[in-house]
């Protein structure tokens, strides 16, 4: 009896396809790790479900199991994955329990690509589904742009999903939810314990994809609450996180130097540096040097 790895193979070979590398392609072959993610998800009949990159399907197929009402909105870049997806999952396709989207997640590098997410609102809308939450397994170039911009407010509405759980480099994770005064702490951790709340909920090896990666990788989930209830306002988000990336762009330099003319004289931050502010006192930082009013 052949096993996940086999039949992927076999999967693949049927379909004249194999793992591309300019993609970061390392497919899941872990059923127990599928359904443990799906889990983390918690697919119902109020939710959607955002997967980027679904690949050979492992995750998509836990996903749709989860539940019996589960709707799961797949977007594959590789065309050849986008035309082995449409095989495998025609019945689901069929049913409108799965709907494939072909084309990258991103617009560029920092945008999101208005095809899926029109589509995310139109079935959030019309199924009556009003829970959208992203389930994936996402490669490294692709994660940080993505997930930054679904914590960030989207021009069609307030936020596009309220959860995300991502398979993402180990490394990569404990960058997102690290603490100020350590070597990993950056802007968008600090961006993140502002906007929700982020943590990592699982550690695994290479083991469970193929090709093996290099790296151990994590399963990240980010809780994205309505913004009336984020210690972040909505309305000075983006310009925030913005703010936040020069900041860090040259975290050695203390803040005096980085924020000389914008920073009142005899400012107890001046001779610190971005890394050993709280994600607060950041926020109270830029406050006082775009001349926000807090009262």
């Amino acid at each position: 009896m052949s096993g996940p790895l086999e039949r992927l193979k076999n999967q693949l070979a049927e379909y004249g396809l194999r793992p591309q590398k300019r993609f970061g392609q390392n497919f899941l072959i872990d059923p127990n790790f599928a359904a443990a993610i799906a889990r983390q998800v918690a697919p119902d009949e109020r939710t959607v479900v955002l997967e980027a990159g679904p690949g050979t399907g492992a995750l998509t197929r836990a996903l749709l199991d989860a539940h019996p009402a589960a709707r799961v909105l797949a977007v594959e870049l590789d065309s050849g994955l986008a035309r082995l997806l449409r095989g495998v999952f025609a019945a689901e396709l069929a049913a409108g329990r799965l709907t494939l989207v072909e084309g990258d997640i991103l617009e560029g590098k920092h945008g999101l690509n208005p095809a899926w997410v029109g589509e995310l609102l139109r079935i959030s809308e019309t199924e009556g589904r009003p829970r959208r939450v992203l389930g994936a397994n996402l490669p490294y170039n692709a994660a940080t742009p993505l997930l930054a911009n679904l914590a960030e407010p989207h021009e069609a509405c307030a936020g596009l999903v309220e959860r995300a759980v991502a398979t993402i480099q180990k490394e990569l994770a404990e960058r997102l939810i690290a603490a100020p005064g350590t070597s990993a702490y950056g802007p968008l951790a600090a961006y993140l314990a502002l906007r929700g709340r982020a943590r990592i909920v699982r550690k695994v090896g290479p083991e469970v994809f193929w090709p093996r990666p290099q790296v151990h990788s994590a399963v990240l989930e980010i809780e994205l609450p309505p913004w009336s209830q984020a210690a972040l306002p909505q309305a000075q988000a983006r310009a925030f996180s913005e703010w936040l990336h020069r900041l860090f762009q040259q975290r050695r330099k203390r803040i005096g130097g980085l924020l000389k003319g914008s920073l009142p004289e005899g400012h107890p931050a001046a001779e610190r540096r971005a890394e050993a502010l709280t994600p607060h006192q950041l926020w109270d930082l830029f406050g006082v040097t775009s001349g926000l009013n807090r009262t």
